[in-house]
């Protein structure tokens, strides 16, 4: 299933991987997705791959849904996706957590 070019192509307890449409070829954006997800409490790794689109988040579930975690996910998400309905993007990653 694909959201408005994001779409969840892996799901493991503890890892996502992700392919954003919009990533592939901007090496700049991939600099600054891993840069900004970094920083999120709960997130231990970004890897993002402006070759193949691709990025690949680890994290510790209990740390990223404390409310601070989330509010500052909410944030960097609609940074990064103004196109995508905020509700919509947590209803669906919600799915894969």
């Amino acid at each position: 299933m694909d959201i408005d070019g994001l779409e969840i192509i892996q799901s493991r307890p503890g890892q996502l991987s992700l392919a954003i449409a919009k990533l592939k070829g901007n090496q700049l954006l991939a600099q600054e997705l891993q840069a900004r997800f970094g920083n999120i409490p709960g997130i231990t790794r970004v890897e993002a791959d402006h070759n193949q689109g691709e990025v690949k988040v680890s994290y510790y579930l209990e740390e990223l849904t404390s409310l601070p975690s989330l509010l500052a996910l909410k944030e960097t998400m609609a940074f990064f996706f103004p196109e995508i309905n905020p509700l919509k993007l947590a209803a669906y990653l919600s799915q894969f957590l």
